[in-house]
């Protein structure tokens, strides 16, 4: 259970001392990051504004800056074993950094083995300071008494800024693409990450260096997880206690009901969240490590099957649709005797994956409850005890389960009937005979091909096929499917299924003439019907406003095209029939800020800018209106 206690701000003896200390501490953090990123941000000598030797000179002064202050800290605390308690890992740090030291001294066989071990630890010191700060930043934000909306909008924007701060080092990009690069490709494909969508400018896999890549495989992580939740995570192994105030933030963020479960939930995301992603990538190694090209040599070492595995396995769980292929899921058609698409782990392992991510942790959380539940109701009727004890309460999913269970898989079917049935022609289109491959398909990999897109098309954004081959009406079709998305509190974006579950059923109690909306013997509270609707507005409102500015920026853009791309950007998918590879400055500009709108969702920024509307606790008198 969370401990839920009131926010703790550690009394010091002399106050203005104290807050001097905050500023100077500000500061060192500012200098540590700057010195971290001349190390390793992969310029040359010539080009850093200070020596090697004056960078490592700051750096040990920065250490020594961070350690006093935080002893001088403890010395000014008016309660020193409770503020020692709160902050042990600080100290403990300390202590490990002085036992390195002293034992890279005694090991060092010569001057320039144990300097180049002091730098090592220094620099390791700072990067874990830096952690630890920047974890009990994220704890004071939440409870600081800002509004849910607004953190999570400002997180989302770090996240995004300092991402694209870190793609644009020379570290990042291969040399022979690094003098082209420049900011805006940066912050779109930060941001691309970061809200999980999966849309290019450039090729992820030649275009970054592994650091590059590492760079959006941890924003992609960041982005599906939320950075409060992470944040939480590490300040809960760290000791710190959840404030009421930042409870609340976080039950928001997590749809929780109950406050005093919100540590065992965030424990539960991260968890399940690592344990599915690991098992995944376990499933895909064989797939990346048995690529043979058509000179029958494997197209992978061991190390890079394995990286191939974990960041698709990630990429696949989060729903970014991130891949270090060129061609995507396509990668092979016509280079390799088996390309990726016609290997079972795409519908066996990556399809499995995308469904999970987008299910919510509140509906994978459920279904675990209820495995266990259904798992001991057979083991007991199986004991003579449990005869005699009596029944075991039949296990029971929650509303919320039920609804996205079942959307979720009417709408997975529904895609891939509907989807076949608009392509059936597909060799009569003009678009389909280029390179031959959707019209030429045969019915076994037509039938994987459209089940694949049609579970993709929830916000995943792999394609096994050219989006630009699809008809009109097949592009029209997956525009419907990217605008609902995935399920509430998922790593998927879109109106989602809940939103729409809710439209569907509210036309057909009114068909039935009801006056309440029921389902699964339930009655639907007429709050959640309204806000269904209002998210529905608004995001329909942005795909609107995006498409509208799209084919301006864009003109000679066929619409269907641009209206494709716009609902796949405001969806957070990353399926594009080409259009991004020909995005000009402005039209960059334009899908970037609706991956952000769109991972967020309309609705936030509502609430965001309207938290401090108040409630209006009268009503007017009512008088009909005409409809239909």
């Amino acid at each position: 259970m969370a401990r839920i206690t009131r926010t703790i701000t550690p009394t010091y003896r002399r106050p203005v001392l104290a807050r001097w200390l905050d500023a100077l501490l500000a500061v060192t953090a500012l200098a540590a990051v700057a010195s971290l990123v001349m190390t390793y941000g992969g310029w040359s000598p010539g080009q850093l504004p200070v020596s090697p030797g004056a960078l490592r000179v700051l750096q040990a002064v920065i250490v020594g800056v961070l350690v006093a202050d935080r002893l001088a800290r403890l010395v000014l605390a008016r309660q020193q074993l409770a503020y020692l308690r709160r902050n042990w890992l600080d100290y403990a740090l300390i202590a490990g950094l002085l036992i390195a030291l002293v034992t890279a001294y005694e090991l060092g066989q010569n001057v320039l083995s144990a300097g180049a071990a002091y730098v090592v630890i220094t620099q390791a010191y700072i990067l874990l300071m830096l952690l630890l700060r920047a974890v009990g930043a994220n704890i004071r934000l939440a409870g600081s008494g800002l509004p849910p909306s607004w953190l999570l909008i400002g997180s989302f924007a770090a996240m995004c800024i300092g991402g694209s701060l870190l793609l644009t080092l020379p570290a990042a990009v291969q040399p022979d693409a690094y003098a082209g690069w420049h900011y805006p490709g940066a912050l779109f494909t930060a941001t691309s990450a970061t809200c999980v969508t999966g849309l290019i400018v450039v090729d992820t896999g030649s275009h970054f260096t592994l650091f590059g890549q590492a760079v959006i495989l941890a924003l992609i992580q960041l982005g599906g997880l939320g950075i409060m939740i992470v944040g939480t995570l590490l300040g809960l192994l760290a000791g710190k206690a959840l404030t009421a105030r930042s409870s609340e933030v976080l039950g928001e963020m997590l749809a929780a009901d109950r406050v005093g479960d919100l540590a065992r939930i965030v424990r539960f995301v991260v968890l399940a969240t690592l344990i599915v992603e690991a098992v995944g990538a376990a499933m895909l190694y064989p797939m990346f490590r048995g690529l043979i090209n058509t000179a029958g040599q494997p197209v992978l070492s061991r190390g890079g099957a394995l990286w191939q595995a974990v960041f698709h396995g990630i990429s696949a769980f989060c729903n970014a649709g991130f891949s270090l292929w060129r061609r995507n899921m396509m990668a092979g058609v016509g280079d390799w005797p088996v390309p990726l698409r016609d290997t079972w782990q795409m519908l066996g392992v990556i399809a499995p994956l995308i469904v999970l991510g987008g299910l919510g942790f509140p509906v994978l959380e459920d279904l675990g409850v209820f495995a266990r539940d259904l798992a001991q109701r057979l083991t007991r009727r199986r004991r003579t005890l449990g005869r005699l004890l009596g029944p075991v309460p039949r296990p029971r999913l929650s509303l919320h389960s039920k609804v996205t269970l079942v959307t979720t898989v009417v709408l997975l079917v529904l895609g891939a009937v509907l989807l076949s049935l608009v392509e059936l022609d597909a060799a009569a289109h003009p678009a389909a005979s280029r390179d031959g491959d959707w019209s030429a398909m045969a019915a076994g990999p037509r039938l994987r091909a459209v089940a694949f897109q049609s579970i993709t098309a929830r916000t995943a954004g792999f394609n096994t096929i050219d989006m630009a081959e699809l008809s009109s009406a097949g592009k029209a079709w997956m525009c419907v499917l990217m605008s609902i998305g995935g399920s509430p509190a998922s790593t998927a974006g879109g109106m989602k299924t809940v939103t729409f579950a809710l439209l569907v059923l509210a036309a057909w109690s009114t068909i039935r003439q009801r006056s309440d909306v029921e389902v699964f013997r339930r009655c639907i509270p007429l709050m959640l019907l309204k806000r269904a609707v209002t998210i529905a507005l608004l995001y329909s409102v942005l795909v609107i406003a995006v498409t509208i500015l799209l084919a301006v920026a864009l003109r000679g853009e066929a619409f269907i095209d641009v209206l494709f791309e716009a609902c796949s950007a405001c969806g957070t998918v990353g399926l594009s029939t080409g259009v991004t590879n020909r995005l000009n400055r402005a039209s960059e500009l334009i899908i970037t800020g609706a991956m952000f709108v769109g991972r967020l969702g309309p609705l936030t920024l509502l609430m965001a800018l309207t938290a401090h509307v108040r409630r209006t606790e009268y009503a007017y008198p009512g008088e009909n209106v005409v409809l239909g």
